[in-house]
């Protein structure tokens, strides 16, 4: 399994009124993201709702990843998570565009134990004839994370660097789900500025640990994106547009080089290297001979900057000393 695409988080947007939820969707469907992560809530609607809602997600192509344990649902032990999971899992089952998230929290459920959690996915699986995928967000040096049961891992860590050292032993496929989001709230995860979110999100890529979006500004009902949906107002987004249209020409076996910076690459065929804060005047690759289009990418500006081809067994690429560069080397013979 390889994690591609760009998610974003509107936990409780299908909750909201008819008025909200189409400017969600019309917002999902001129946006980068095409996984949204948000929150089962069956206790708080029915299943035909929810059922709806995921089939008005299909309809522009995006994919529902539903958390599928939430404290508001008044869930205190396995005994009623188990309960609460063979009526959620089969009903959404059926639904091709649907991931599980097992929990986006373990923490806030005292009364269910790692044992009890891997037993939690075990019945998911059952319950789940088309095998979608299947994870439990935690922190990234959590045991739970490698547990049979899961197909990938998601992490909470402060930067992809912290997740991908903590991971980097494991062959599971990951991704951070929870990093921060961009916003002005007093809580430090829920104020990261758009710079810092489109950093998190570059250099997630490069190191395979795709970053999940989220946006905490409060808007005039007085939510958020990422609690109830609606419209997307970040200077993040329109950047990540360029990421996601860059994600599609990484290579699936393109493998992680940690570099100074980090690189993204399939020896002798494709790089991309994001400098992140550094200001580096140039950089040089020792590569197999062979000619090669050269590009830098200047994330915060969105432009993509040809540098015309050159001959290996080694490339320079001069760069403008500003941070947010990033350099894309393609095999052209």
């Amino acid at each position: 399994m390889i994690i591609n695409g760009m998610a974003t988080t509107a936990l409780a947007w299908h909750l909201q009124g008819g008025n909200r939820r189409k400017r969600t969707l019309a917002t999902l469907e001129s946006s980068p993201f095409d996984r949204v992560r948000m929150a089962a809530l069956a206790g708080r609607c029915s299943l035909d709702s929810l059922e709806e809602r995921v089939t008005e997600l299909a309809g522009i192509g995006v994919t529902a990843e539903l958390v599928l344990l939430h404290p508001d649902d008044g869930i205190a032990d396995a005994p009623a998570a188990a309960r609460y999971l063979t009526e959620v899992v089969p009903r959404l089952a059926a639904h091709p565009n649907v991931w599980w998230s097992l929990s986006a929290d373990p923490s806030l459920f005292p009364g269910i134990s790692e044992h009890d959690w891997v037993r939690l996915a075990g019945l998911v699986a059952e319950e789940d004839p088309g095998h979608h995928p299947l994870s439990i967000t935690v922190p990234a040096d959590s045991p739970l994370l490698w547990r049979r049961g899961f197909t990938h891992g998601s992490v909470t860590a402060r930067s992809p660097r912290d997740a991908w050292v903590q991971t980097r032993d494991h062959h599971q496929p990951v991704a951070m789900d929870m990093c921060g989001y961009e916003g002005d709230a007093p809580d430090p995860w829920l104020s990261l500025t758009p710079q810092d979110v489109v950093a998190q999100a570059w250099d997630g890529a490069v190191r395979r640990r795709c970053v999940t979006h989220g946006e905490s500004y409060l808007d005039e009902d007085g939510l958020t994106w990422s609690q109830g949906g609606g419209t997307l107002v970040g200077e993040a987004v329109p950047r990540l547009r360029l990421l996601r249209q860059v994600l599609v020409t990484i290579p699936d076996e393109a493998g992680y080089v940690d570099r100074d910076a980090p690189m993204s690459q399939v020896p002798g065929e494709f790089y991309l290297e994001f400098c992140g804060e550094h200001r580096f005047p140039e950089r040089t690759y020792d590569v197999p001979e062979g000619r090669y289009e050269v590009e830098v990418i200047d994330t915060w500006e969105m432009t993509v900057t040809p540098h015309g081809v050159q001959e290996g067994p080694s490339v320079t690429v001069p760069l403008p000393g500003t941070v947010g560069q990033a350099i894309r080397l393609r095999r052209v013979s």
